[in-house]
């Protein structure tokens, strides 16, 4: 561990001695506009910590799935337990996911993605509609509402170096097979972009077979300068199995094997996602724009299980409308934005019992709706080289459960009124230079439960399940240079009422707040331009770091008759370091290496049982040929090392099953052909 910090501190040594020259003019690498806290404003002067991945970085992994592509940003951790099924943490926030995203808003090419009960199916994306990735670190309730962890914004339209036609085929280990096409044509007023993409997995694990299929066009009408339309359809079908979680004899016995009765009961999902939305952007004269989104959803949805048979089906609508205002007033700069965002569901959910993988007597059945509303509004004051940025939103949410059917008791009505959340955030910053700014903040931020956590999977509700709710202060600078980018933060969160998960002695996962936590943590993103030169077999060298160190620990939780007050925070390892080293050779080949170590984690809330340490190395080298169509082969591996590690741990699982094994070494190849 001593090397990693020293290697950190000689990157970080390194900015020093580099000038500080107007990076908006002047700067090698890439510096981006990016939605944050301030819409078409550069990463490097918003006063938030944002970690960005663009598709050239994203390109630089394996095709079949974004994990390990998502873990080399500052405090970003992507779990996958299955194929395809994945876990986002930020700053720890997946201690209460026993499965799926929650605590996380995350948008899709503007449309609010995350569902309104607060959780996402982010699996319905496939690589291609994940091409450029922003996250927002931390609550930012004051205006995209609940989720302590952050914000994502994901987009992959429109592309700014698309092309009319682009094949890919790939193949790799556990029989992976990917096809897909995509392309973008530019016709007057009219960009339109379309892909289809399939994809299949036998799996690294017994009974882990994957199916995806997806669609998605979207096209934008720009009706003149000032006012343009865009429209998105995407349809998803998706199955995969789902082995299990593993003892720790298990997992070192043979970590590939399914836990006993995932396979006779075909424990799968199986769901068939239509989510549609239309963007309105517009601008008023040079000071007022405002943009509009209205999103909508049906997903069919079964889930065979060990221990149940669901069957769902999911409708929603949601919109969101943003006014901005910007104005220059005796050398004052005033930006003001003010809007709301409503979500609503209208969902039918069957529990029946599960014979042999087969759909058997029913247990309950229930008409769910929920609404969910946000008022938001926020001013940024710049004056010189400050600038002050206030916040403020209101937050509702109701839950309205109709139990229709119930096999083990009379059936009823409950609903559930979540009080008015009131959530501000302040910041400061100061720009010393067009390359160095520091900036401060203040956040208040909450997490409503879900309605999985209210309404379980053996059918009891949760009556009394609290939201989460915290204060965060963070302290950070961004150096933005010729050569050297660093992002270093400094935070500390007070959570009250977090939400913890145990499982009963039917594996059923269950809820509960947890009185109190303390989290204090420090983040560091650092780009490093190494080396540059038009001639010669070594066109350029870059590295890519990051490292994050968490303490977090209950302050006041007590279970039962034990107190864990003082305990590491179950599910977030105190040290996690990634490094990249990209070499473009020859101008046709390009080298990427990626080096990640996370250190042990809790499994449990008495820190009594630890997931190991880990070390992966991944590498992947692409070819363009040199020849007038534009053809790349590209080929890598990840795990070199074949470490036995599990990625994406159960907490607190009861008999022990905390294991959810990640893949051993394997291979991937592949070709891209490019109109």
């Amino acid at each position: 561990m001593r090397i990693h910090l020293l290697l950190i501190v000689v990157f970080l040594s390194s900015s020093i001695s580099v000038s500080s020259q107007d990076i908006q003019n002047d700067s090698i690498l890439e510096v981006v506009t990016v939605t944050g806290f301030s819409k078409g404003e550069k990463i490097n002067r918003q006063s938030a910590p944002i970690a960005y991945l663009s598709p050239k970085e994203l390109d630089r992994f394996s095709p079949h799935d974004p994990v390990m592509a998502w873990n080399t940003l500052p405090g970003v951790n992507l779990e996958q337990r299955a194929v395809s099924s994945y876990r986002v943490s930020i700053r720890g926030s997946s201690i209460r996911s026993p499965f799926g995203v929650r605590d996380v808003k995350v948008y899709w090419n503007g449309l609010p993605f995350t569902e309104a009960n607060g959780s996402t199916a982010l699996n319905l994306l496939g690589n291609t509609q994940m091409q450029e990735l922003e996250v927002v670190k931390g609550p930012a309730g004051s205006l995209f509402g609940a989720g302590l962890g952050g914000v994502m914004q994901i987009s992959n339209f429109p592309s700014e170096q698309g092309s009319p036609l682009q094949v890919q085929l790939s193949a790799g280990s556990f029989g992976q097979l990917n096809a897909g096409t995509k392309g973008q044509i530019e016709s007057g007023k009219w960009t339109t972009f379309y892909a289809v993409d399939q994809q299949q997995n036998e799996g690294y694990r017994d009974h882990n077979a994957l199916s995806r299929q997806n669609y998605q066009l979207s096209t934008r009408f720009q009706i003149n300068e000032n006012h343009q339309l865009d429209f998105h359809v995407l349809y998803n079908d998706l199955f995969y199995e789902i082995p299990g979680g593993l003892t720790a004899e298990q997992f070192e016995e043979d970590p590939t094997q399914a836990r006993a009765g995932s396979e006779p009961q075909n424990s799968s999902i199986d769901q068939k996602t239509v989510f549609y939305g239309v963007g309105y952007t517009s601008f008023f004269g040079e000071n007022l724009s405002q943009t509009s989104h209205v999103a909508g959803t049906y997903t069919w949805f079964q889930n065979p299980f060990i221990l149940d048979y669901k069957e769902d089906q999911n409708r929603e609508v949601a919109l969101r409308h943003q006014w901005t205002y910007d104005m220059n007033l005796q050398n004052v700069d005033w930006q003001w934005d003010a809007g709301l965002e409503w979500q609503y569901a209208d969902n039918s959910a069957n529990n029946y019992g599960n014979v042999n993988g087969q759909k058997d007597t029913i247990r309950f059945a229930d008409d769910l709706n929920i609404d969910r509303k946000l008022f938001f509004v926020q001013t940024q004051i710049g004056y010189e080289n400050w600038q002050l940025t206030l916040g403020l939103s209101s937050n509702l949410l109701e839950y309205k459960v109709n139990r229709k059917v119930n096999a083990f008791a009379e059936p009823f009505e409950f609903n559930r009124n979540f009080d008015n959340e009131v959530i501000p955030r302040v910041a400061l910053k100061y720009q010393w230079s067009p390359a160095n700014m520091t900036f401060a903040s203040l956040s208040e931020g909450f997490s409503s439960p879900t309605l999985d956590e209210i309404r379980t999977n053996e059918g009891s509700i949760n009556r009394n399940l609290q939201a989460e709710k915290g204060r965060t202060y963070e302290l950070g600078h961004k150096y933005y240079g010729r050569r050297v980018q660093l992002d270093a933060t400094f935070f500390y969160s007070a959570l009250r009422e977090t939400i913890t998960t145990y499982t009963n002695e039917d594996g059923v996962v269950l809820f509960q707040n947890a009185g109190a936590t303390n989290q204090f943590g420090t983040e560091w993103g650092l780009n490093v331009k190494w080396y540059e030169k038009e001639q010669g077999f070594i066109g350029q060298i870059n590295s890519r770091s990051s490292y994050n160190f968490y303490e977090f620990t209950f302050d006041d939780y007590q279970k039962r008759e034990e107190d864990y007050s003082g305990n590491l925070l179950t599910g977030v390892p105190q040290h996690t370091f990634n490094q990249t080293l990209n070499f473009v050779m020859s101008e046709r080949l390009n080298l990427n290496l990626h080096y990640r170590y996370v250190s042990a984690t809790p499994l449990t809330d008495d820190n009594e049982i630890l997931a190991d340490p880990y070390h992966l190395l991944n590498a992947n080298i692409d070819y363009q040929l040199p020849i007038k169509q534009k053809i790349n082969f590209f080929a890598g591996t990840e795990n070199i090392f074949d470490t036995t590690y599990s990625l994406g741990n159960d907490l607190n699982a009861f008999g022990g099953r905390f294991y959810q094994p990640a893949p051993g070494r394997n291979f991937y190849v592949g070709v891209k052909w490019k109109l």
